[in-house]
C-alpha cells in the first residue's frame, strides 16, 4: 500500500498522489524539482487560470480524477474550500413521493462559452478530432489516473461528452484501470450512473473513454447550501431530500449488486453524487469492480470492514452511502455519534414535542446502515431502501401533519384496533353501579399481544405461499390444518402467534401456562431454524419474544424487544406501535402519544393509534385534552375498517366529558350521524349508546361532574330542538326520564339473555331494573301493566251504565 506524501512545492498544503499529481493544483510534481510542472502564470492570466484550476479541481471527482490509485485512501478533498458556485434551487409541490428531488439548475456549465483566454492546457490542441470523432473543447479536471476533457461528438448531434484519458506513463502498466473501466462499465445502462459511451484509441493520447456528460452540484455541494440558505430546501423539508437521494442512490446500488452482475461502486462519497437538474448520477465510475476485488475507496466514508486494498462487498457500499447520508443531513461528528442519537429516547431530542420522534428514526436508520460489523447492517440494498422510505413517510406526516401513506413490507394490517372496549357500545355492566362513569382503560397486554400486526411471511420460506393465503381463522383450526406441514421458521412463529392467541381463555383471564409454554417451544425451534449465524439479526424473533412477553404481562421486557426491532427496521410502523401500548402500561403517557401519534399521522386509517393517542391525550389532561383526543378519532377516514368504531368511541367521549348544554348537543348530533350516516346499525348497541347519552343529559341537569350549575330546562330543550328528528331526543326532564327507563328495562333484557353471573350473587339484571325504577318519573301506577287509576273509574263507570241499561 503506497503512502500519501506531502506536496514538496513552495506553499503548497496538498498531497501528492503515487502517480506525482499534487490534489491542490490538480498539476504534476517534478520529481527533481518537487515543484508543480507547470509554468508560473503570467499576470494577465492569474485570474483565468486560477479559474481553469477551480474548475479542475471540482470537475475533476465528476469523471474519476483518479485522486487515488489501484490501493490508495483519499485523505484529502482538494475542493473543500472552493467558493460555491451560481445555482438556481426551484423546490418541488408538497409530495408523498420518495423520489422527488428540487430541480437544481447550474447557472455556470462548463458547456457553455469558454471564459478563458491564452493557451489551452489541453493535451493536444482545441478543435482535435479524437478518433475522427470527437472533437476537443476545453479542459474539465486533472487526475492522478489522467484528464477529463469536455468534448463535442460530431456524429449524434454535436452532443456534449466527457473525455477520459490515462496518462501516458501509466499505458504500459500491467494493471490499467482504464482497461478495467472498459471491460467492466461498457455494460452498464442504469440512470443512476454516467453512462460510458465508446472507448477509443488516438495516437498521442492513448486509450480513451466517452463518457455522458453531466455537470451540477455535487451532493457535497448540496449540503454545504443547504446548510447556507436552508429556505432554499424548505428548511425542515431537507431531511427528507436527504431521504430521497439516499432512495435513488440505492436504486444503481441495487443495479450493481444483482448475483449476475456481483459488482461493488466501492467510493461512494458525496463529492462523486451529482445533482444535475431533477438527475441523480453516480459520477466517478473508474471505483466500479467485482465485489471481493481491490479498488478505490475514501478513508472517511469507507467501511471498517473493508480489506487493506480495498476489498469491499454489497454492505460496505450501503456503509458508504449511510455515512454520505450523515454527512449531508450534518447529524454528528461522526458515524459514532449516531449511537448516542439512536438511544435516546423520543422525548430526549430538542424538537416540538412527538415530532422528534422522526429524527430519532432517521438517526436508527443511518446508525444501522454504518455499524461496524457487515452481519449489523441492512444485507441489502433494497431492504434499506425500504426503511429509508419509512422514514421518510414518517418525517413528512409529522412535518405537515398529513398522511404520508404506503403498505408495510414487512407486516399486514392488523384487523384489530385495539381500543380497549371504546370503540363499541358499552358492556350492560358499565350501569350496574348508580353514577358509575364512563372509563376508557387501554387493551390489556395479552390482549395487545394477539392483536398486533402480524409480519409477512419470508418470500424465501418454503411455505409461503401457503401461508399467505391463509386466513385469520379459529387457531385451533390453524393448528390443526397446519399441524403435518415441514417445519420452517415461519411455520415455527406462525404456531407460536396461534398459541399466544389461544393462551388466555379470556381478555380478562389469566394466561394459560401450557399454552405459553407451547408458544415459547414454536419460538425456540424456529430460532434453531434460522440458525446461529443469523438469528442474532433476525427482527422477527425479537418482535415474537415482545408478543410472549406481553402475554406474561412482562410490559419492561417487552418493551426492550421491540425496542430492538424499531433499531432493526426504523421506517417500520408496527414496532412504535408496539412501543406506544408498552409506554401506555408503563404510565408513559407523554411517550405513547409520541410513538401514536407518529404511526397515527403517517397513515391515520389505522384505528390502534388514534385510539391510543385519544387515551394518551386524555390522561396528559390540559385544556385542549377532549378536543385533541375527539380530533385523532375523528381523523379515521370513512374506508377504514375502524371508522364506525372511531365515532362511536369519539361520541362516549364527548358524553362522558359533557359538562353544559353545548357540549351535550354536539354529543347528541354526533350519535344521530353515528345511527344514520357511519354505519351502527346493531339494535342492541344503539340502545346502550341511547342510554350513554341520554345518562349524560341526566347528570348535567341533576349536577354536573366536576361541580357548577345543573343544566336548565331550556338548555335541554335547545339541544332537542338542534338534534336529529329521527334521534327523538327529549325536550324536557320527564320524558327524558320516561326514555331512559325504558332503555334501562332493554338493558335488563340484553343482560337476562348474555351477562354472565356476577360475583356478588345479584343477577345484573336485577340492578337494572333498579335503575330503572329509580330514574323513572313520579306515577300514581307502579307496573307498566297497571292502568291509570282515573282508566280504571272510567271502565267501572261504563260498566255499571251498561249493567243498569240491561236490566
Amino acid at each position: 500500500m503506497t503512502p500519501v506524501r506531502a506536496c514538496p512545492h513552495p506553499g503548497c498544503a496538498g498531497t501528492v498522489t503515487p502517480t506525482g499529481y499534487c490534489l491542490a493544483s490538480g498539476e504534476r510534481v517534478d520529481p527533481e524539482t518537487g515543484r508543480h510542472s507547470a509554468p508560473a502564470p503570467s499576470p494577465e492570466r492569474e485570474g483565468t487560470r486560477e479559474r481553469e484550476r477551480e474548475r479542475a479541481a471540482r470537475d475533476a471527482g465528476e469523471y474519476g480524477r483518479g485522486e487515488s490509485s489501484q490501493f490508495w485512501v483519499v485523505h484529502a478533498d482538494p475542493a473543500a474550500a472552493l467558493p460555491p458556485r451560481p445555482a438556481r434551487v426551484t423546490l418541488p409541490p408538497e409530495n408523498p413521493d420518495t423520489t422527488v428531488l428540487p430541480e437544481i439548475t447550474l447557472l455556470d456549465r462548463a458547456d457553455g462559452p469558454d471564459p478563458l483566454d491564452g493557451p489551452s492546457a489541453l493535451p493536444l490542441p482545441p478543435g482535435t478530432l479524437l478518433a475522427g470523432q470527437y472533437r476537443l473543447v476545453r479542459l474539465l479536471g486533472y487526475g492522478g489516473m489522467g484528464d477529463v476533457c469536455l468534448a463535442h461528438d460530431t456524429k449524434v448531434d454535436d452532443r456534449a461528452v466527457a473525455i477520459k484519458m490515462l496518462h501516458a506513463e501509466l499505458a504500459a502498466d500491467s494493471y490499467s484501470l482504464l482497461r478495467v473501466e472498459r471491460k467492466e462499465l461498457v455494460e452498464l445502462n442504469h440512470d443512476g450512473f454516467i453512462r460510458v459511451f465508446n472507448y477509443g484509441h488516438h495516437e498521442g493520447v492513448g486509450d480513451f473513454l466517452v463518457l455522458q456528460y453531466v455537470d451540477g452540484l455535487t451532493l457535497k455541494e448540496v449540503g454545504a447550501r443547504a446548510k447556507a440558505h436552508p429556505e432554499e430546501f424548505g428548511h425542515e423539508r431537507f431531511l427528507e431530500f436527504a431521504l430521497a437521494y439516499g432512495v435513488r442512490i440505492l436504486a444503481g446500488l441495487a443495479y450493481l449488486h444483482t448475483p449476475d452482475r456481483g459488482k461493488v461502486y466501492g467510493d461512494l462519497k458525496p463529492p462523486n453524487v451529482m445533482h444535475d437538474g431533477s438527475a441523480i448520477k453516480l459520477i466517478d465510475v473508474g471505483s466500479v469492480r467485482r465485489a471481493g476485488a481491490p479498488g478505490l475507496t475514501t478513508d472517511d466514508y469507507r467501511a471498517p470492514s473493508v480489506g487493506d486494498h480495498g476489498e469491499s462487498d454489497p454492505r460496505d457500499d450501503l456503509f458508504s452511502l449511510g455515512e454520505t447520508l450523515r454527512t449531508l443531513c450534518g447529524i454528528g461528528g461522526s458515524r459514532h455519534d449516531l449511537a448516542a442519537l439512536s438511544a435516546l429516547g423520543p422525548l430526549d431530542v430538542p424538537s416540538a414535542g412527538h415530532r422528534g420522534l422522526g429524527l430519532v428514526s432517521l438517526a436508527r436508520v443511518l446508525r444501522r446502515a454504518t455499524r461496524t460489523r457487515r452481519a449489523d447492517r441492512f444485507a441489502t440494498a433494497r431492504e434499506m431502501e425500504d426503511q429509508l422510505r419509512g422514514v421518510f413517510r414518517e418525517l413528512r406526516s409529522l412535518r405537515t401533519g398529513v398522511e404520508t401513506f404506503e403498505p408495510s413490507p414487512l407486516f399486514l394490517q392488523s384487523a384489530y384496533a385495539l381500543d380497549g372496549g371504546l370503540g363499541s357500545a358499552p358492556d350492560v355492566s358499565r350501569w350496574a353501579t348508580p353514577g358509575a362513569a364512563a372509563r376508557h382503560p387501554a387493551p390489556t397486554p395479552a390482549q395487545v399481544a394477539r392483536r398486533l400486526p402480524v409480519p409477512r411471511p419470508d418470500p424465501d420460506d418454503d411455505h409461503h405461499g401457503e401461508l399467505s393465503r391463509l386466513g385469520d381463522a379459529d387457531p385451533e383450526a390453524l393448528l390443526q390444518h397446519t399441524g403435518d406441514w415441514r417445519d420452517s421458521p415461519e411455520v415455527q412463529l406462525l404456531r407460536c402467534r396461534l398459541r399466544l392467541r389461544l393462551a388466555p381463555g379470556t381478555d380478562d383471564g389469566p394466561p394459560d401456562a401450557d399454552a405459553l409454554s407451547a408458544a415459547e417451544t414454536a419460538l425456540t425451534l424456529a430460532e434453531d431454524a434460522i440458525g446461529p449465524a443469523r438469528a442474532p439479526h433476525d427482527w422477527r424473533l425479537d418482535w415474537h419474544r415482545g408478543l410472549l412477553a406481553l402475554a406474561r404481562s412482562h410490559v419492561g421486557a417487552a418493551r426492550d424487544h421491540f425496542d430492538r426491532v424499531y433499531a432493526a427496521i426504523p421506517g417500520e410502523y408496527a414496532p412504535k406501535l408496539a412501543l406506544g401500548h408498552c409506554a401506555e402500561h408503563l404510565d408513559r403517557p407523554h411517550e405513547a402519544l409520541t410513538f401514536y401519534e407518529a404511526v397515527r399521522l403517517r397513515n391515520p386509517s389505522l384505528g390502534s393509534a388514534a385510539f391510543g393517542a385519544a387515551r394518551a391525550r386524555l390522561a396528559l389532561g390540559g385544556p385542549d385534552a377532549l378536543a385533541d383526543a375527539i380530533a385523532a378519532l375523528d381523523a379515521v377516514p370513512q374506508h377504514s375498517r375502524h371508522r364506525t368504531a372511531a365515532r362511536t368511541a369519539a361520541v362516549r367521549v364527548r358524553a362522558d366529558h359533557a359538562r353544559d348544554a353545548d357540549a351535550l348537543g354536539t354529543a347528541v348530533r354526533d350519535l344521530a350521524a353515528l345511527f344514520f350516516e357511519h354505519g351502527l346499525t346493531d339494535v342492541q348497541a344503539r340502545v346502550r349508546m341511547r342510554a350513554e347519552v341520554w345518562g349524560a343529559a341526566h347528570r348535567l341537569l341533576a349536577a354536573p361532574p366536576g361541580g357548577g350549575r345543573p343544566m336548565t330546562g331550556a338548555g335541554l330543550r335547545a339541544v332537542a330542538a338542534r338534534a336529529d328528528p329521527r334521534l327523538e331526543f327529549p325536550a324536557d326532564e320527564r320524558t327524558l326520564r320516561k326514555d331512559l327507563s325504558r332503555f334501562y328495562r332493554g338493558l335488563a333484557h340484553q343482560a337476562a339473555r348474555d351477562a354472565p353471573p356476577r360475583e356478588s350473587g345479584v343477577p345484573l339484571a336485577e340492578l337494572l331494573l333498579d335503575r330503572a325504577y329509580a330514574v323513572r318519573p313520579f306515577a300514581l301506577r307502579h307496573h307498566r301493566d297497571t292502568p291509570w287509576p282515573g282508566r280504571i273509574i272510567k271502565d267501572w263507570i261504563r260498566h255499571s251504565t251498561s249493567a243498569q241499561s240491561d236490566g
